[in-house]
This record gives structure tokens, sequence and C-alpha cells, in this order.
């Protein structure tokens, strides 16, 4: 058993380290908190460093609750959010969307420092997560209790602002997260899969704060005829935009988690988890998954196709980013080793951020909202406008014979040499393939 023993002499906390104490996961210590005032500390006992915590200046204020609430995490999830809001073409220079963006950064950061204050112990005896606030003790778990209060309430009501529904998805991941999800760490390998589910719910979230229907029609109609309506009518109704966003999100996670869980397979031991790596000698099965999900993946972009939510020119970069993802963790499972496991990694961190931002590029619905759009409401098809141009300039089909006879003539059914053109229209600035 390991003892930590927090001195206090003279009104402040002591900051030094008696010795270090390497631990495998099968001899992981118990941590126990001795009170200074009630308990001896035996020869044993490992103080930590820990600075004086009763008057904290705001840069070290800003720095704990940046790590409590994982800041470059949770701006990752807002951007997702961000990313369903803009995907109704709702003008993005307007209140709702900052809104929105705030919303679903203040409680991803609340459910982070939920999860965080749960996990303590945990998070003590693992070497990548022992310095965050609370195992170091630069916080108080009520500091932490006081702050996801105030950054999940001000998140859900920035959200209730624009759209009940979107509130409500908000409130319900935060308790998925910090709740179920984090429950299930220790216990299940199921954790893996609902952590997953809470990663696809903000891009729904944004959607509905920007007025977008999540099943039925798009069109605000009358409620007597919405509940008119046949089931089978309703879902063919619903917009697939917001479905496929969330849809790529939870595919992504497992190749990036599985990655990311098999380099720190060794630490997430120590904290007891039970993760799929750790319970994996081999790396067998784990390369499976990764590789199984990367193939999952690589559907996305036809079903978007042809689901009407982008044009086929998605579908060729989607196979770009797709073959890229699927040879890293063909490569990861031909040879288990740490560093194929970082590039498969790395390559998700690109992966994501670069098919999200083709599939709004070519959306189908950007297109068709750009037409009578005030100046002063740009969309984000307004946005992507410019870069459709440049891409057409630079598409190599444009410098074919026939398509410069096709550009100069006024015969619409003129057939294109593009491949991914499935229209007769003339190629003009501002459309889209």
């Amino acid at each position: 058993m390991l003892l930590l023993h927090l001195r206090r002499p003279a009104g402040r906390l002591a900051a030094r380290r008696l010795k270090s104490i390497a631990a495998t996961p099968e001899t992981a210590p118990d941590i126990v908190i001795v009170n200074p005032l009630k308990t001896a500390a035996p020869a044993s006992t490992l103080v930590i460093d820990l600075p004086d915590r009763s008057a904290l200046t705001p840069s070290q204020f800003i720095s704990i609750a940046g790590e409590l609430g994982k800041s470059r995490l949770s701006g990752f999830v807002a951007m997702t959010g961000a990313m369903g809001y803009a995907a109704t073409g709702a003008p993005l220079l307007a209140p709702g969307f900052a809104l929105t963006t705030l919303g679903v950064f203040g409680t991803s950061c609340a459910a982070n420092a939920l999860n965080q204050i749960r996990e303590t112990e945990r998070d003590a005896r693992m070497a990548r997560t022992r310095k965050r606030p609370l195992p170091s003790g630069r916080c108080s778990p009520e500091f932490a209790a006081a702050f996801a209060t105030a950054a999940g309430g001000a998140g859900a009501s920035a959200l209730a602002v624009l759209d009940p529904v979107a509130s409500a998805l908000a409130v319900g991941n935060m308790a998925l997260y910090a709740g179920a999800y984090t429950s299930l760490k220790p216990k299940s390998e199921i954790n893996t899969w609902v952590g997953a589910v809470v990663g696809g719910v903000p891009p729904l979230i944004g959607w509905a704060a920007a007025g977008g229907a999540l099943y039925g029609p798009t069109s605000q109609i009358h409620a007597e005829t919405l509940l008119q309506m046949e089931p089978a009518a309703m879902l063919m109704a619903t917009p697939a935009e917001p479905w496929l966003l969330a849809g790529a999100l939870y595919l992504w996670q497992f190749p990036h988690f599985f990655a990311l869980a098999w380099v720190h397979r060794t630490d997430y031991g120590r904290g007891n988890f039970a993760m799929v790596p750790c319970n994996d000698p081999s790396g067998v099965r784990t390369a499976n998954l990764i590789l199984r999900y990367g193939l999952y993946s690589s559907v996305f972009p036809f079903a978007a196709v042809a689901m009407g939510a982008a044009s086929p020119m998605f579908a060729v970069e989607g196979c770009l980013l797709n073959g890229a993802l699927v040879a890293a963790s063909m490569r990861f499972r031909q040879k288990r080793t740490t560093e194929n496991a970082r590039t498969v990694f790395r390559i998700t961190l690109a992966y994501l951020p670069l098919l999200l931002f083709f599939l709004l590029l070519h959306s189908e619905r950007l297109t068709r909202d750009e037409e009578g759009r005030p100046a002063k409401s740009p969309t984000l098809g307004d946005a992507m406008r410019p870069i459709n141009d440049l891409g057409r300039m630079l598409c190599l089909h444009e410098l074919h014979p026939a398509t410069q006879r096709r550009r100069a003539s006024t015969d619409a059914d003129t057939p294109s040499f593009c491949p991914v053109d499935t229209g007769g229209k003339k190629d003009l600035p501002g459309t889209r393939r």
C-alpha cells in the first residue's frame, strides 16, 4: 500500500518529493490520502510536490480550469458541434453560431471535469495523468465540482436559448460521459463503444441549435400535418446530414482511441482500466478492430453521395482519406509496434477534420441554400465557394480539350469529361460536383 502524506506546515502545502515508485500493472499500489492532523506518516510515505493553492493567480486559475475541462479536446468537440450548425446553411455571423460553439464547449468541459473527479485515484497511478490538477493536489475536488457546475450550467443555458432539444442532448451527453462511460471504464471493454456514442452527439446538438429537425421534414409545417405523417414518411423526410456527421464521428473514434490505448496500454493497466489493448497482449484483437472500423468508415463517402447529402466528388476525396487510414491500419495489423500505432493515431488526427471539411465543401444542402442569401448573413456555403472555384481550376479534367470545348459550348447537353460529373450542366463558377 502506498501512502500519500499531504503535509501543510506553516499553513501552506509542502513542495518536495521523497522518492519515486515505479509500479507495474500487477503491482500497482493502492493510494490512500493520509490526514496529517490525525495520522502519522510512516517512513515509506511518498510526499507529492504540491503548490500552495490557497491563493491562485489568474494565470494559475485559467491553467487549472483548462486542464480540468481538457480545453483542447473540448475545443475539438465544439468544432464538431459548430459543423453541425453550419451544415444547416444557417448564417454564421449570428449569435446562434457563437452560442452553439460556446454551449458545446462548456458542456464538454463540465463532462471532463466530472470525469476527473471520479477518476482521481486511478489518474494518480498513471504516468500520463498523475500531473492533472486533482491527483497532483493543485486543486480540490470542491473547486473541480464548482467549475463543472458553472461550465455545464452556462453551456446548457446557452443552448437552451436556441433550442431545448439541443440543450437536452448536451445535458444527456454530459450524464452519459461522466456517468455510464466513466463507470464502465474499470469494469468492461464496452466502455469504448459507449464513449463513441458520446463523441457522435455534438453534430446533432449543433444541427438542432440551428433549428434543424433531427427527425421528420426540415421545413416548418403545421403541427397537425406533422402528426398525421406515417413513421415511414417521417423517416424518409429526415435530413441525412446530421446523422452522417454523427456516424462519421462514431466510426472514427475506434481506430483513433484503440491506437492511443495501445500506445499507453501499460499506463491504462496501472489504472486498472478495462481497455481492449490491456486485455490483448498480442495486439491481434486491437489491430483487427482498428482495421475493421477503418473499413467501415470507407463506406461513409459513398453513403453520403447515395443519400443526396454530398456531390460525387466527395466520394473521390473520401476514398483517398480512407485509403490512407486503411493502409496504416494494415501496417499495424502486420507489425504491431508502438510506432505503427502512433502512425495510425496521427493519421486519425488529420483524417477527421479533412473528411468533415470535404463533406461540407461538397454539401448539396449548402449549394441549394446559397441562392438568395443576403450578403450580410453569409453561410458556410458562401465561404466554401472560392475554395470550390480554386479546386475546379486545379482539377486535371479541366485541362482536357473536351472540357474546354464544353465550357465554350452553349449546348447544356454536351457531355462532361469529368469522371465525377453526374449531370449535364455546364461547369460554372460557384457550382459543385
